[in-house]
C-alpha cells in the first residue's frame, strides 16, 4: 500500500511537470458600441455651446489575437471604428457643425482575467481615414487638414458571460478612451486658427486656442476562442505547440 501511494504521487507530479506552459494563445471577434465626441475646452466653456455625449454615435468592430502567461497578456487588437459628435446651438444661435470621423485602430493591451472577469490598460494609435463636417446649413464638407495619426489612453473592464476555460468564452465590458493627438491638424495659434470642431466664425471662448481630443466611451463584446499553448510536454523535452 505504502509502496502504491509512492507510485501514485510520483505519477501525479511528473504529469503536473510535463505539461508545463509556457505560454497560451488565444483571438476574439470584438464590437464596440458607446459614445464619442470631441473634448475642447473653448468649446465647453461656450455659453453658446451645448456640448452633449450621446450615446449610440460610435461604432467599432474588429478582432484581437492575445499572448498570454498566466492570468496575464497582451492583447493586440485591430478595429474598424466610426464615431461622431453631438452639438447645439444655443440663446439664438444657429446648430453647431456635426463632425464625423472614421479610423483603423490599433490597440496594445495589458489584460488580466481572473475571477472569470478582465481589467485592461494601454495605448491605441488611431489611424485617421476621413473627417466630414455638415454645417447648420446642411451643407457637407470633407476636412484634409487633421492628424491623421492619434494617440489615445485606453481602460477597460468586464466580465465573463459565456464559457470558464481557455477554449471559447464570450465577455461584455466597458471601455473607455481619451485621445492625446489635437485632431486638428491646424493647431498653430499664431495662425489665428479657430479650436477645431466649431470654427464658424459664430462660437467663441475666451481660452484662447485649445486642442481637440476625440474621446470613447461605451460598451465592448467579445467572443474569445482559445488557439494553442506553448510549452514542455516532458521533462528534458524541447518546448512545442499545443492546441486546446
Amino acid at each position: 500500500m505504502r509502496n502504491f501511494l509512492i507510485l501514485c504521487l510520483l505519477a501525479i507530479s511528473t504529469l503536473s511537470y510535463s505539461q508545463r506552459e509556457i505560454a497560451w494563445f488565444d483571438a476574439a471577434l470584438k464590437v464596440m458600441y458607446g459614445s464619442s465626441n470631441i473634448i475642447n475646452m473653448a468649446a465647453i466653456d461656450d455659453g453658446n455651446l451645448n456640448y452633449e455625449l450621446a450615446f449610440g454615435n460610435a461604432v467599432s468592430f474588429g478582432g484581437k489575437v492575445g499572448i498570454n502567461r498566466g492570468y496575464n497578456g497582451l492583447a493586440i487588437e485591430l478595429m474598424y471604428a466610426k464615431n461622431g459628435t453631438t452639438y447645439e446651438g444655443l440663446n439664438g444661435y444657429p446648430e453647431a457643425p456635426e463632425i464625423k470621423w472614421n479610423s483603423m485602430d490599433l490597440y496594445f493591451l495589458f489584460r488580466n482575467a481572473k475571477n472569470l472577469g478582465f481589467f485592461e490598460i494601454g495605448p491605441k494609435i488611431g489611424f485617421l481615414r476621413g473627417v466630414e463636417r455638415t454645417g447648420a446649413d446642411g451643407q457637407l464638407s470633407d476636412f484634409t487638414e487633421f492628424n491623421k495619426r492619434q494617440i489615445s489612453g485606453v481602460l477597460g473592464f468586464g466580465v465573463n458571460v459565456i464559457g470558464t476555460d481557455k477554449s471559447f468564452s464570450g465577455q461584455i465590458g466597458l471601455r473607455i478612451e481619451y485621445g492625446f493627438t489635437d485632431i486638428n491638424g491646424q493647431d498653430d495659434p499664431a495662425a489665428g486658427n479657430e479650436p477645431f470642431p466649431y470654427a464658424t466664425g459664430i462660437y467663441s471662448g475666451d481660452k484662447g486656442y485649445q486642442k481637440s481630443a476625440p474621446i470613447f466611451a461605451g460598451l465592448v463584446f467579445e467572443l474569445n476562442w482559445g488557439i494553442g499553448s506553448y510549452g514542455v510536454a516532458q521533462c528534458g523535452a524541447r518546448a512545442k505547440f499545443f492546441s486546446f
